[in-house]
């Protein structure tokens, strides 16, 4: 009896997981919700112009216009934000080790600016962000050569548009949905060659950034998007992923209680047959 009962209430508990799967809205499905992270892309503009007439603050809180950085070298040029607790520090750091380990004159003088998409973020914030990100991992003379800027929202919308940058932004959260990757640009301000997420070595940032030092613009990269962006499950739906494996996990529940009742019966019923 207490086998019996024990097989009931998993089996009850199975199919309630079941029916309230079935009742859960879906990332994207419900009137009104919106996808953000399906807003956040990275279009590949080889050969187009950077902004250089663009007028940011740096992390001291000097204006300083794009073109500024232009004409010394290769330039590295990533976008985040500085409150964002995600994937943009570990991005940002991720680079910077591996720009620390390459070999070559073009890739241990570059410049990388780092761009805040929130116009909200000041110089303050900035100069505490390069702190956080940066300190420890890099030389006094390496990080010199890192500019974290902030800007006014027409300046980002124009200097994002001109890498095909796109993002959105989640008041509820108060976070950016964005794509982690980079671009690196010529001493002349052209778009040469992008880095998407962070599977690459210190061998392939070096090589790319010899080749943009010569002035060579590379071809479109096969691409996979990964999206900084938090989820928060305590006030929205699940994604549809989600959705679908605890779904799978539910029918395997059901499955598998429905065989050991099989098998408990069975045994029940040979045991009444074997008695004298």
């Amino acid at each position: 009896m207490k086998a019996l009962s024990a097989m009931k209430m998993a089996l009850a508990l199975a199919l309630g997981l079941d029916q309230a799967l079935a009742a859960t809205p879906v990332a994207g499905t419900s009137p009104g919700q919106r996808d953000f992270t399906g807003k956040a892309d990275f279009s590949q503009h080889l050969n187009g112009e950077l902004p250089g007439d663009l007028v940011f603050r740096d992390e001291r809180g000097s204006a300083v216009r794009l073109r500024d950085y232009l004409g010394g070298g290769p330039l590295g040029l990533v976008f985040s934000y500085y409150g964002c607790s995600n994937l943009c520090p570990t991005q940002i750091r991720n680079l910077a080790q591996r720009l620390a380990q390459t070999s070559g004159a073009a890739a241990g003088n570059a410049q990388v600016l780092v761009v805040s998409i929130d116009p909200l973020d000041s110089p303050a914030l900035a100069d505490r962000a390069k702190h956080k990100f940066l300190d420890n991992l890099l030389s006094p003379e390496r990080a010199e050569r890192w500019h974290f800027l902030s800007g006014a929202p027409a300046d980002i919308a124009r200097l994002t548009e001109s890498l095909g940058f796109r993002y959105a932004y989640d008041p509820a959260t108060r976070q950016y949905a964005h794509p982690a990757g980079f671009a690196l640009i010529t001493a002349e301000g052209k778009i040469a060659r992008y880095f998407f997420g962070f599977d690459f070595s210190a061998e392939e940032l070096g090589r790319a950034f010899e080749q943009v030092d010569a002035r060579r613009i590379g071809s479109p990269i096969q691409r996979l998007l990964l999206v900084c962006f938090h989820y928060d499950l305590a006030h929205g739906p699940y994604s549809a992923l989600i959705v679908e494996v605890l779904r799978v996990a539910s029918l395997v529940m059901l499955l598998g209680t429905l065989a050991t009742a099989f098998i408990v019966f069975g045994r029940a019923r040979r045991a009444r047959t074997a008695e004298p």
